[in-house]
């Protein structure tokens, strides 16, 4: 099995859309895969790819740990409140225990070291989940990792979904294990990359893009997988094209095609359908097949 994540360095640079075209693409060369959404803040590959319409099991899981006051053995006296470096305790009555912000505790344990009564406790609380949509119309799984607004632990849970995208491949013998990763270069998108055999960086050229992609293929050389390049709206600026080209060229990257501005794009977002099958025959869905070609024959699937 191979495992292709496409990530992009930046967000708004339309990396959700070119997975969700892989996807059509792989399975009308007859791929059996598995997709995977690894933008835990932002998932929205399942839109696309009309995982709505299907069955959705949902599970909870732990992503980070947060502090609990014991009330009973709280004396009130104000320690914790003062320890905390991210301001997540507060004590509006002096006469009731302190109250925990649960957003911006980080769970260092800080305060459950400095209460001289023993009265905070640090617990591992559930603050994302895995949604595991089957029977959606396209017939492949979609495993979509979501974390709560406000909680920290994103690259844990995207280490768990990958386990997770990993284990249900096994089960359906999988060609293809293709992964949304997240935009920027943070801990989520370091997750996203360990493991995989390819990586597919999506840009823009603009001046900010090509930075950003200058940054993620940094990073993404460290990791023993290939890399390809996909510029999407590749006739908005022409310098910027020519600098990430060059880059490209200079670090190995293999260049695996350019995708046109189109106005069917914004047009199959809307209508939550993949470009390759709203406007099979447009610009943008011409160039997405001979990316896929491009891709599958690195892959060595043809």
């Amino acid at each position: 099995m191979k495992e292709v994540v496409v990530v992009s360095g930046k967000g708004g640079v339309g990396k959700t859309s070119v997975v969700a075209a892989l996807a059509i693409l792989f399975q009308e060369n007859n791929l059996n895969l598995v997709a995977l959404d690894a933008d835990v803040d932002a998932p929205n590959l399942a839109l696309l790819l009309s995982a709505k319409d299907g069955k959705r099991v949902e599970d909870e899981i732990e992503v980070s740990e947060k502090a609990f006051i014991l009330a009973d053995d709280c004396v009130h006296c104000g320690q914790c409140v003062e320890s905390c470096d991210e301001h997540a305790i507060v004590q509006p009555d002096l006469e009731e225990p302190p109250i925990i912000i649960r957003y911006l505790c980080e769970g260092c344990g800080k305060c459950a070291v400095i209460c001289p009564e023993t009265a905070i406790e640090i617990r591992a609380v559930k603050g994302g989940k895995i949604i595991n949509s089957k029977n959606n119309a396209n017939g492949f799984p979609i495993i979509t990792g979501q974390i709560a607004i406000g909680e920290t632990g994103s690259g844990k849970i995207v280490t768990e979904i990958k386990k997770r995208g990993r284990e249900a491949a096994q089960k359906v013998n999988a060609d293809v294990l293709l992964v949304d990763g997240a935009p920027g270069t943070g801990c989520p998108v370091i997750a996203a990359i360990t493991g995989a055999n390819y990586v597919i960086i999506v840009t823009e050229p603009t001046p900010s893009a090509m930075k950003a992609f200058e940054r993620i293929t940094y990073i993404a050389q460290h990791f023993p997988l290939e890399i390809g390049l996909v510029i999407n709206k590749s006739d908005l600026y022409e310098p910027s094209k020519a600098q990430i080209l060059e880059i490209a060229r200079n670090n190995s990257v293999e260049i695996l095609g350019e995708i046109p501005l189109d106005k069917n794009v914004p047009y199959s977002i809307a209508q939550a359908e993949p470009i390759v099958t709203y406007a099979p025959e447009s610009p943008a869905a011409s160039a997405l097949k001979l990316i896929a070609e491009r891709l599958l024959q690195s892959l060595r699937f043809s």
